[in-house]
């Protein structure tokens, strides 16, 4: 004869499965507030700096030497829908970050020398935004502040306000634009402000956390040029290479003696290099 189940093992059976659905949803729910907390405390304290750095880097390997007409640096003051949407242009001395095609090459190859941008443009989705693009061009040619590939960083700017310094002083005079070819030298300092939005994604557990519900943040770095490459632009020094004399050495010789000195060292130094390897 053939038993089913009865009420009270139903009943019992329900209770369990509640039980079990309750503490599966309520870990459920701890994973999204830890996801959320993690989510907010991620956009508000990398955006900003990624952006920051990145424009760091690329001021940092600014190419002072034989720079044609001292046009390797230039800021423009402009705004965009009245808010602060600064441009600037610059030639650095760094590996590219976009692969450069080479004929008859399959293998990716990444130029030393590049011009870089930096422009805005109102955000065509949400037009109380702009958005930050980063430009890069292989190599320098007649223009070194036009063309290139361009690269999103960021889609919910606010501002973007570089001011420039001469002189180091206590209280210096920041001017809005600089062009290193009409000045024929480089600032002393750079100011870069930054304001964007982030979306943080507001729950109860990530309140708790300062300053992860605050979707307006605003960064702000100071970059300083050092003197000595100041000095290098301005007075527009070239490489020296090896062997090679300078114009105060070479006045006090003969032009023939020169040349003959000049092409022993190069032998010399040639020798050693075919012997290294």
């Amino acid at each position: 004869m053939k038993r089913g189940f009865t009420l009270m093992e139903v009943l019992i059976s329900l209770a369990i499965m509640g039980m079990v659905m309750a503490t599966v949803m309520q870990t459920v729910d701890q994973t999204r507030k830890a996801v959320d907390a993690i989510h907010n405390v991620m956009e508000t304290e990398t955006t900003g700096p990624r952006i920051l750095d990145t424009m760091r880097r690329d001021l940092d390997s600014l190419l002072v030497y034989d720079a044609a007409e001292y046009q390797i640096l230039k800021g423009v003051n402009q705004n965009i829908m009245g808010a602060e949407a600064d441009k600037l242009d610059l030639i650095v001395q760094r590996r590219g970050t976009l692969p450069v095609t080479i004929p008859n090459s399959k293998e990716p190859a990444y130029a030393p020398i590049n011009e870089v941008g930096y422009r805005l443009r109102q955000n065509p989705f949400r037009p109380d935004f702009m958005e930050f693009y980063r430009r890069e061009d292989a190599l320098v040619d007649d223009e070194p502040f036009r063309d290139g590939s361009y690269t999103l960083l960021y889609d919910r700017v606010i501002s973007l306000d570089i001011r420039y310094a001469d002189e180091p002083e206590l209280n210096p005079v920041w001017k809005d634009s600089w062009d290193s070819m009409e000045r024929q030298a480089l600032p002393y300092a750079m100011d870069i402000f930054l304001e964007i939005e982030i979306q943080p994604r507001r729950s109860l557990e990530s309140l708790h956390i300062l300053g992860a519900n605050r979707a307006r943040l605003e960064f702000e770095d100071v970059f300083h040029f050092p003197e000595a490459r100041r000095w290098r632009f301005r007075n527009r020094l070239h490489p020296k290479l090896p062997g090679e004399l300078t114009e105060e050495q070479a006045d006090g010789l003969p032009e023939q003696e020169v040349s003959g000195m000049e092409s022993e060292e190069a032998e010399s130094d040639l020798g050693k290099f075919q012997g290294n390897g």
